[in-house]
């Protein structure tokens, strides 16, 4: 089963960073898929085994419909920038070459290569989505992908400062399609941050919200028990409540704390250092009730 391609994600980019063009271009040439290694600026982290199974068969009967794009590297290799998972099903297949693109490209060319080929997948996960997205923006910011959502969040907190990196954002985000890369770094870029468990299993089905959520978790043991409760269904909602409802007191205990707190006379029967630290826990919470910023 092969991928539906969406080119006019491609075609969108071209011009924004030098050398993504080259994607347009024809196959020149046939490769041995032992002279070819995995892309250093791949965005996928899994293949899906069965995906895998199905497009080996695809190949077996077809050949490689689409050419790979590949970069020269030392000692007669090439490094694939994009098409790594038609060179796992060649191989499976038992295909002995495959139909390449070569091209001579820097790592900022090839990393916007291989994140723009990837995003034009439908099968795309949300992670390789997220890490795809984010090495568009280091690309576009001339960073790396580490410093790119901080760089981002500097951006949209003072846009008026660098009008011209804001634009340039704008424009490769617009050309992306789907979300803006404010919205991006609001409420995806989070998920490169979640345990490596949590990132396998967005990779694998599980709803990115519900991941975000569960990866407030304290704890592994409650980080596995909302997973487990995801997997039997469990909504957003509801994990949010499973959540937070364990920390949180009883209602008795509530109004056993309201009642003392309204009651300012039985301060006068603690020590005077219990009483000013008293004092100032109730100062405390009604700045936080009140909305006032911290000391």
């Amino acid at each position: 089963m092969t991928r539906k391609a969406r080119p006019v994600v491609g075609s969108r980019l071209s011009g924004l960073v030098a050398g993504i063009d080259t994607l347009a271009q024809p196959a020149t040439t046939s490769l041995s898929t032992a002279l070819l290694d995995p892309g250093e600026f791949q965005p996928r982290y899994y293949f899906n085994p069965d995906a895998l199974d199905d497009l080996t068969r695809s190949v077996r009967e077809q050949g490689v419909l689409q050419p790979l794009l590949v970069r020269p590297t030392p000692g007669g290799r090439y490094e694939i920038v994009a098409g790594e998972r038609r060179w796992r099903a060649a191989r499976q297949a038992g295909l002995s070459e495959v139909p390449v693109l070569i091209r001579t490209l820097t790592d900022s060319e090839a990393r916007l290569a291989a994140a723009v080929e990837n995003l034009q997948r439908e099968d795309l996960n949300v992670m390789e989505e997220v890490r795809a997205k984010l090495q568009v923006a280091a690309v576009t910011l001339g960073i790396r992908e580490d410093a790119a959502v901080a760089r981002m969040f500097a951006l949209d907190r003072h846009a008026g400062s660098e009008p011209a990196l804001v634009e340039k954002l704008d424009a490769a985000f617009g050309a992306l399609g789907r979300e803006s890369w404010r919205s991006f770094i609001r409420n995806r870029a989070a998920l490169l941050n979640l345990p490596e468990d949590l990132q396998e299993a967005v990779r694998t089905g599980l709803d990115y919200r519900k991941a975000l959520v569960i990866g407030r978790a304290a704890t592994a043991d409650l980080r596995a028990q909302l997973l487990d409760a995801a997997a039997s269904g469990a909504t957003v909602a509801q994990l949010r409540q499973l959540l937070n409802g364990p920390s949180l007191p009883a209602p008795d205990v509530f109004d056993t704390v309201a009642r003392q707190l309204r009651d300012r006379k039985g301060l006068a029967r603690l020590e005077p250092r219990q009483r000013a630290r008293a004092e100032k826990l109730l100062q405390q919470l009604s700045d936080l009730l009140s909305g006032q910023p911290e000391d």
